[in-house]
């Protein structure tokens, strides 16, 4: 015993200093072992039956108090936690409340515990699922390039309508499916395209969920008057003759695309008649024009009256 005792004794101060620090360390990792995170949880509702489905929820997320290891604080932060409650024995549409409780939320590790849970109460409504034949609409955003449109009425789908399964409460509402966006800016040619179905409120296609379509673009017809352009006469007469124009300018509408229309002036338009050949004496000729092919004369191109005279000797 006396040998013990001496061994105990032996470096003393520094034994003390030692056991002072160990028990200093070891309450500092007793404090600070864990730490409370907390957490907005998505909360996920399972029913037990494919007949019914959740219309609407009163909280799509619970805020979750959680105790976590200081080890793990990282990876729980970062994690991206859910919450899944499943109904039992509910097999009708209607208005439900349950509990959240700690076993709902799906927890990184079994060291991480579960504190608090806000709202613990939570209010669904459950409706029934129906089927529903609904045509297709496609989605449009923006404009094609000015002066073009969509012919709507020339739409092609196939196919134009689709099965939808969902709560019979959204489906009753709905007189047709959208489709995923589709873009229009700057378009100037008709294209061809496979869209997928868009799901609504809960409300989800059956089968593939796209469409093959064909979207039309034309171009915007418009009329345009112009006034006061010039005539001349083109060729010669016969023999010793020239002509004279009863009047050398003329009005006329044309009609045709806008995005070509708009930009044309009188002063661009080439107006003449044809009085190759002409013998002498007066007579009405048409005005010809020339310009862009994609133009029209609206109703009958103007006549003014050429008059064919012999030169005196």
């Amino acid at each position: 015993m006396k040998f013990e005792f001496r061994w105990l004794v032996n470096n003393f101060a520094l034994k003390f200093v030692s056991l002072l620090l160990a028990i200093g360390f070891w309450f500092y990792v007793v404090g600070e072992e864990s730490v409370e995170v907390r957490k907005s949880v998505p909360l996920e509702i399972a029913v037990p039956s494919e007949k019914i489905t959740v219309l609407k929820s009163s909280v799509p997320n619970l805020e979750v108090m959680l105790q976590v290891p200081r080890h793990l604080l990282a990876a729980v932060s970062n994690a991206e936690l859910k919450a899944v409650h499943r109904i039992e024995n509910v097999e009708t549409a209607g208005e439900y409340s349950f509990s959240v409780a700690a076993r709902d939320i799906r927890l990184l590790a079994p060291e991480v515990h579960v504190v608090r849970i806000f709202p613990t109460l939570v209010t669904v409504t459950l409706d029934e699922v129906i089927v529903k034949k609904l045509p297709i609409k496609v989605d449009f955003v923006g404009e094609p390039a000015s002066g073009y449109r969509v012919d709507s009425e020339m739409i092609e789908l196939d196919p134009n309508a689709i099965l939808m399964e969902g709560p019979k409460g959204v489906l009753e509402t709905l007189n047709s499916v959208p489709t995923e966006s589709v873009q229009l800016v700057g378009r100037i040619r008709s294209f061809q395209r496979k869209i997928r179905i868009r799901e609504v409120q809960g409300a989800r296609p059956i089968g593939e969920g796209f469409t093959d379509a064909l979207i039309p673009i034309k171009a915007d017809f418009v009329e345009k008057e112009f006034q006061d352009v010039k005539v001349k006469p083109l060729g010669l007469p016969a023999g010793r003759h020239y002509v004279h124009l009863s009047e050398d300018q003329v009005s006329v509408t044309l009609k045709g695309p806008l995005a070509i229309l708009k930009d044309i002036t009188a002063q661009d338009l080439l107006a003449y008649v044809d009085v190759d050949g002409f013998k002498e004496g007066s007579r009405q000729v048409t005005v010809q024009f020339v310009f862009p092919t994609e133009l029209t004369i609206k109703g009958s191109p103007p006549q003014v009256a050429v008059e064919v005279i012999r030169f005196k000797a």
